[in-house]
């Protein structure tokens, strides 16, 4: 059966647009508004279905009925079973799975899709791959009690809350359209592969930052994945085996992705290295970089910063994004106290949604209360960077993981020197990419991750030297002008999707 979809092309994202503001969100944005003759529609997965939870962006005219899924939200009534023969068939073929996954072989997976995307009495249900016998003995197999010395009752817990969503995701019906696009691995990833496998549509991959890396930070410095003994594991080593459960089943997912993924789109040549070694065939992975409106950023400020040539009374420096670990904003923090030190006309910005991780928002208010930066920090919750852009001197990165922080080429674009963490693209965009780019010099400073002390000297070096902060200030937006337009992003995309959109017909037929 052929069909004529509806969607030129179907967004695949996980816990992004249009529900959580911040870099890929705008990026994602931006690049529907500039493709207007595409029509897009998209399926966003969140952890659950909070009413409360606001869309942050106008949707474009072209982005139309999208779908939200909660992979928390399951359904586990027992229903009318496949008979007990087709249940023992279909837990041999998840067996035969898992034994080809664990030799990084994911062909089988069109093999036990249809288990899931069937009536009750055609396949299993989640009722049954956790309350099931069968399943209940695969299990065990898996756990081989012989040997496996940690408790089994946390093994099953693991197992079930890491395999509850991924029936969701299993389940999930998804819209036709002659192109899939996912802007991560992960669930949304699985998605892409899902509706490859089903519709026989081409499925294209973006990665901003690497999915698989940001969850083993996260998982390796979480608190509620039980570890045995009572120190913090590291991401090297000493990792608890539920530890190693998580950080398995989403490089088995990042793995299968990169293998049926037609494309694959990364923002610097180092997250291109990494994905080739996770399994992503060379000739299907592209860098294609960020880019930037640079009309609407660069005449925010005048080109000449310090015309009066007066020595400068006072400083705003600001921390953009969102109050989450992995952004690390305890370190710009205590970052700010060893610069109050030295450099008492400071004010100090932290800018960005405080609501993602309440608790983290917390304890950074509590740190600020302990250095005694209370008069010099201040939490702006989340606001138009626009409106700030004109006053500030500088901008300080501090994550721990980043690809191509939007903030750095905006911050470039509108004259203001950067401090960033030395993580994804951000040397590069500061320091150049290419010889010709690197010929401009650098638009910032550098710094060692997680060091509060080498940022402190990359703020104060910078905020101490005019000139320094005027040549940056030039550069940065000779770079962003040479090297980084919006435009040349968008074309290369929409030539992609029409590239596919074309092959979309010849495809296949639709499955299950």
């Amino acid at each position: 059966m052929t069909f004529e979809p509806d969607y030129d092309v179907c967004l695949l994202l996980e816990g992004t647009y249009p529900f959580v503001a911040g870099g890929v969100s705008t990026w994602l944005h931006n690049l529907i508004i500039a493709l207007p003759e595409i029509r897009f529609t998209g399926i966003c997965i969140l952890p659950d279905l909070d009413e409360s939870r606001k869309i942050k962006y106008d949707l474009p005219d072209n982005f139309k009925d999208m779908k939200t899924i909660s992979i928390h939200d399951f359904d586990l009534k027992q229903r009318k079973k496949a008979n007990k023969k087709k249940r023992l068939q279909q837990i041999d073929l998840l067996n035969t799975f898992h034994l080809k996954m664990l030799e990084k072989n994911y062909s089988f997976f069109s093999n036990i899709l249809p288990i899931f995307r069937h009536s009750d009495e055609a396949g299993l249900t989640p009722h049954d791959m956790i309350y099931g016998k069968e399943a209940w003995n695969l299990l065990l197999d898996f756990y081989k009690p012989e040997e496996n010395n940690e408790s089994f009752i946390d093994y099953f817990w693991t197992y079930r809350i890491t395999h509850l969503p991924l029936f969701k995701i299993l389940s999930t019906e998804v819209p036709k359209a002659k192109v899939y696009h996912s802007i991560s691995t992960g669930y949304a990833g699985l998605l892409g592969v899902i509706a490859k496998h089903i519709h026989q549509r081409p499925f294209l991959l973006t990665e901003h930052g690497l999915y698989t890396k940001e969850r083993k930070i996260e998982i390796v410095h979480t608190e509620w994945i039980y570890t045995h003994g009572s120190e913090q594991a590291r991401i090297q080593k000493d990792l608890g085996a539920f530890q190693k459960i998580w950080i398995n089943l989403f490089e088995s997912i990042g793995r299968m992705t990169y293998q049926n993924a037609n494309r694959i789109f990364t923002l610097y040549e180092g997250n291109r290295q990494i994905e080739i070694s996770q399994g992503a065939d060379p000739d299907k992975t592209f860098v294609i970089p960020n880019g930037i409106d640079i009309e609407k950023f660069s005449r925010l400020k005048p080109k000449d910063l310090k015309e009066d040539k007066t020595e400068k009374k006072s400083f705003n420096v600001a921390y953009i994004g969102r109050i989450v670990p992995i952004k690390d904003i305890k370190t710009f923090i205590r970052a700010c106290k060893v610069v109050s030190i030295h450099l008492h006309n400071v004010k100090f910005y932290i800018m960005g949604p405080v609501d993602e991780d309440p608790q983290y928002y917390q304890e950074c208010l509590e740190l600020v209360q302990l250095l005694g930066l209370q008069e010099y920090i201040e939490f702006t919750g989340e606001i138009d960077v626009v409106d700030y852009y004109p006053i500030l001197d500088l901008i300080v990165l501090t994550s721990i993981s980043e690809a191509q922080p939007l903030v750095i080429l905006e911050a470039n674009c509108t004259g203001i020197p950067i401090v960033a963490s030395d993580v994804g693209a951000c040397r590069e965009m500061l320091e150049g990419r290419s010889e010709a780019d690197k010929e401009l010099g650098p638009s910032g400073i550098v710094t060692r991750v997680s060091d509060p002390v080498d940022t402190a000297q990359g703020i104060i070096k910078i905020l101490s030297d005019e000139e320094l902060r005027q040549n940056m200030s030039i550069v940065g937006r000779k770079r962003v002008e040479s090297f980084y337009r919006d435009s040349d992003l968008h074309n290369k995309y929409l030539n992609i999707y029409k590239e596919f959109m074309k092959k979309s017909g010849s495809e296949g037929q639709e499955k299950y």
